[in-house]
């Protein structure tokens, strides 16, 4: 089971956590098909390494737990 979900489109990155207090919705991504940010499609997999995503929160910023990188969008990171 994912726990979260990110943005495919690199300048947005939104992320979705699909547990609520601890538990699982498993329907979350049914009702937000799209990214409410931006539209984008979802994905369950690290943009930068193709794993299955896996997110840590550095002084709450999400980033990825099995390459390390930051998952922000492109436009942010500068």
């Amino acid at each position: 089971m994912d726990h979260y979900l990110l943005c495919k489109n690199p300048s947005c990155r939104f992320v979705l956590d699909l547990r609520v207090n601890g538990k699982s919705l498993d329907s979350l991504h049914l009702i937000l098909k799209k990214c409410p940010d931006c539209g984008g499609a979802w994905t369950s997999t690290c943009p930068f390494c193709s794993q299955p995503l896996m997110i840590n929160f550095l002084k709450g910023l999400p980033q990825s737990a099995c390459c390390g990188q930051r998952l922000r969008g492109e436009a942010q990171a500068a």
